[in-house]
């Protein structure tokens, strides 16, 4: 699954954070977010941001990237706080997967089913197929590898942090993982500001950590980013 990406996998040592935004009132209400819904964190969110900043405060961080959505730039302005000064930059090829007619969509026994075939399918490999009105799993995974195409050109032989969203993680840490693929997308979770840390060497690609919220625990001050 990572065609299209051998030729940029860098051969020096490279790390990559990819971290989910804080959470929304969307998020809490359990509402269909996707790229048309540009929601802001809320209070829990900003503390969870801010906890995450504590968990990188001492880590060897080169560039930050962002979705241009304001949830994962909320996220990512409490991150460079204790990184000043560090790079930022937005690629809208990171922002969340449109869900289209699904978005703003409060949870429903109609939309859960709907939401619910679309994802059978997916397990049955239809990656081509999408929400009405919003864009299927190729089409996200066009994205993702668009946006490490450019990051690692960039950050090879250093450090990123990496500011995106939830469905879109699936997409990309599925494509880039080795031993993964599209069909490992559902054993990909990924809570508010988790941290998943991948290490990209020798043109190969491994996880070191997945979906880590060790930051949000009650001795998370204590936790390293990796």
């Amino acid at each position: 699954m990572r065609d299209g990406l051998r030729s940029v996998l860098p051969s020096s040592h490279t790390t990559l954070y990819l971290v989910r935004h804080g959470e929304t009132e969307y998020n809490r209400r359990g509402i269909m977010q996707g790229g048309g819904i540009d929601s802001t964190l809320n209070a829990t969110g900003r503390e969870q941001a801010q906890a995450l900043a504590r968990r990188f405060a001492s880590a060897d961080i080169d560039a930050l990237y962002a979705s241009t959505l304001r949830r994962a730039i909320q996220t990512a302005d409490i991150l460079a706080a204790d990184h000043a000064p560090l790079s930022r930059t937005y690629l809208r090829d990171l922002s969340e997967m449109d869900w289209g007619v699904f978005e703003g969509e409060a949870p429903s026994s109609e939309r859960d089913a709907s939401v619910e075939a679309l994802k059978s399918a997916w397990r049955d490999g239809a990656y081509e197929r999408g929400p009405t009105g919003g864009e299927s799993i190729r089409d996200v995974q066009g994205r993702a590898r668009h946006a490490l195409r450019h990051i690692l050109a960039r950050e090879a032989g250093g450090a990123a942090l990496v500011v995106t969203h939830g469905r879109y993680l699936r997409v990309l840490l599925a494509t880039l993982l080795d031993g993964y693929g599209l069909e490992h997308m559902p054993d990909l979770d990924h809570a508010n500001t988790c941290v998943n840390h991948v290490i990209c060497e020798e043109g190969r690609v491994r996880a070191r950590k997945l979906n880590c919220t060790a930051h949000l625990s009650s001795d998370g001050a204590s936790v390293e980013a990796s």
